[in-house]
């Protein structure tokens, strides 16, 4: 049996359309509030084009600083030291909200260590960890830095610190962080430290090309302490 179709009465044929009564109201809300409208678009422009300017200016001074810190990088390999750190204090001064800050802070301490200046290095290495977060590698490289001139100077206590701190961060020098704390443990006649520095070594790399040579090491060191010697 066929349906017989739905009629249409003059009511429903009177009756707004729903599309054509939202747009009026629109259009009438629009009208109403174009100040407001106009000063929230102004608004949101503004907001975009800073964004826009914002990464524009960073890629730019990235790109600049890249430039400098090439340049700077052939005078240091150049052994043009004296020029070299003067051109590595620019980047970090002109250019500090980029990453070749942080490296221009390293090689400006290599640097000043290639030209006997051993407390503007140890400067421009505090200033590097105060910089980096914890976990990355360039302040895994300052520290072992910074300690091997404390070890340089002898002060020993100092150089263990922050040998064990470097060996926290998961870096390529945890095995250098870890040998330099048991050295500084011997110049400070601790041998139970540099025993256990050296048992570190061998259970963190047991096949090192090292291994043997840390292994009779150890050996002696436990004969000297099975002696009486030692801390």
């Amino acid at each position: 049996m066929a349906h017989s179709a739905k009629k249409i009465s003059r009511k429903d044929i009177r009756r707004p359309d729903q599309f054509f009564a939202l747009s009026h109201k629109v259009v009438h809300f629009v009208t109403g509030h174009r100040p407001e409208l106009l000063a929230a678009l102004a608004l949101l422009l503004a907001v975009l084009l800073g964004i826009w300017g914002w990464d524009s200016y960073r890629q730019r001074q990235e790109r600049l600083a890249a430039q400098d810190y090439s340049r700077a990088l052939n005078l240091y390999h150049a052994g043009r030291y004296g020029q070299a750190v003067e051109a590595f204090a620019h980047i970090k001064s002109y250019y500090r909200s980029t990453p070749y800050t942080g490296l221009s802070l390293l090689y400006q301490a290599n640097g000043y260590l290639a030209l006997g200046d051993d407390a503007k290095a140890a400067a421009s290495l505090t200033e590097l960890l105060q910089r980096e977060n914890k976990d990355s590698l360039l302040r895994q490289i300052a520290l072992i830095s910074t300690a091997r001139l404390r070890e340089k100077k002898g002060q020993c206590k100092e150089a263990i610190a922050s040998y064990a701190e470097a060996e926290k961060i998961a870096g390529p020098f945890k095995d250098e962080a870890i040998l330099g704390k048991a050295r500084c443990s011997l110049q400070n006649q601790d041998l139970k430290g540099a025993l256990n520095s050296y048992r570190q070594y061998l259970t963190s790399f047991p096949a090192s090309e090292r291994a043997v040579e840390i292994s009779v090491r150890a050996q002696e060191i436990e004969g000297k302490i099975a002696a009486g010697g030692g801390k």
